[in-house]
């Protein structure tokens, strides 16, 4: 991300500490920890290239203000096994808890949201309820056994159509993509403690790039953090309104934002420049793209995900790296728009803007599901050796990053 953060590289070198004035404040921590706990991220970094030993300071800052086993022990006893959870799961953490992350700032009485990709929902259920404690706090609707309405059986060599209900899950639950929510709570040292899980329809991805508004596209995988819009939320502290089927009409998110320090901003005005907007609109975005604040975690003792079976090619990085969005003009505001890459070919299900990468792997998905179909009706083939071909989707992303044509027709002039 060019605004925020530059790789070590391309950085100019620094003057020696002696040559630096404020040499002796960089050299103690309770100094330039007070310093760097009130400047924005990319103030941060910009202080830590002004000499050796103001980037020795921001080194020092960073992992400790960044560091995610501090951050995850609130709610998990066992922040490094929950890692190699995700790792395995692919479940993403969003909303308030990611942004609090990245801000270096605590929301009293906040609770944790994690994102989980079809299929892996019970699995991530029994580790937070048999290792970590948790109980199941059901709604009205739910029974008291999340067993009976969360199934381990997930059968991933259907068919995946579009869902039918489309408009019932977003009267209920308010955000595109989401299936189902559920909420579970513990007591901890400092009081209640309340974690949601998100049963994602499509993908966490597919969910978190629908929430409201932008200040919340953050989120927090296994081995790393990312802000989708980076300078808007933590260098102008703006907030663009996410149009959607159904309108916010809940002013208390607006609200609790705005004491939170954002200013709200339903739309862009018509003459917005993509160059000059912290928004980037108009403009083809992907997960990890110089638009992108991209923090690296420590991923020491986490122990990644196991080739899913012998026919499947190892896939260990998390799948929301292959992801693809764009903010236009749709209805009555800003929306992100993207075309959905689902089939049974793939393990998980990705979005992008890129048309003649999604045309691509539209012929391969056609092509070897009628292949893994046949084989499996000659019992050649059984469900738990389906082959998953998320791997060559990666290879396939890398390759057409650079043969780009996006979908979305926009005006040139």
């Amino acid at each position: 991300m060019s605004q925020i953060l530059a790789t070590t590289g391309c950085q100019r070198q620094p003057r020696l500490a002696h040559e630096c004035a404020a040499g002796e404040i960089f050299g103690r921590a309770p100094i330039y920890d007070a310093i760097f706990s009130c400047i924005s991220p990319r103030t941060l970094v910009r202080t830590g290239r002004s000499c050796r030993a103001a980037y020795a300071a921001y080194r020092d800052f960073s992992h400790r203000a960044y560091n995610i086993h501090r951050h995850l022990s609130r709610f998990l006893s066992e922040p490094l096994n929950f890692r190699s959870l995700q790792a395995r799961t692919g479940t993403l953490i969003a909303g308030s808890n990611a942004l609090q992350f990245l801000d270096r700032t605590f929301y009293p009485k906040s609770d944790m949201d994690l994102y989980v990709h079809p299929g892996h929902l019970r699995e991530v259920f029994d580790y937070l309820v048999e290792r970590e404690g948790y109980k199941f706090k059901p709604d009205s609707t739910q029974p008291k056994d999340y067993r009976k309405i969360v199934s381990d059986d997930w059968d991933g060599t259907q068919i995946r159509d579009e869902s039918l209900a489309h408009d019932e899950l977003l009267l209920y639950y308010q955000i595109r993509g989401v299936e189902s929510v559920f909420s579970i709570e513990k007591h901890g040292p400092d009081g209640l403690l309340k974690i949601q899980l998100i049963a994602c329809e499509t993908s966490p991805f597919d969910a978190i790039i629908n929430f409201h508004s932008t200040c919340v596209m953050n989120f927090i995988a296994f081995d790393a953090a990312y802000s989708l819009y980076p300078v808007a939320t933590f260098e102008k502290r703006d907030t663009l309104s996410v149009w959607r089927a159904r309108p916010l009409h809940d002013l208390a998110v607006v609200i609790k934002y705005g004491e939170r320090g954002f200013a709200w901003i339903s739309t862009l005005p018509a003459s917005t420049s993509p160059q000059s907007s912290p928004f980037h609109p108009f403009t083809d975005r992907t997960v990890g793209d110089r638009y992108t604040w991209k923090l690296p975690l420590d991923t020491h003792g986490v122990a990644l995900r196991s080739q899913m079976n012998p026919s499947s090619s190892i896939f260990q990085c998390d799948p929301v790296v292959y992801n693809g969005w764009a903010l236009e003009r749709v209805q009555h505001g800003m929306g992100t728009v993207y075309k959905t890459i689902k089939s049974s070919v793939f393990r998980y299900n990705y979005t992008t803007t890129n048309y003649k990468l999604n045309f691509k792997l539209w012929l391969f998905a056609i092509e070897q599901g009628f292949l893994s179909r046949i084989l499996m009706e000659r019992k050649l083939l059984d469900k738990e050796g389906w082959p998953w071909f998320d791997a060559e989707l990666a290879s396939s992303w890398e390759t057409f990053k650079h043969d780009f044509l996006s979908f979305i027709r926009r005006d040139s002039t």
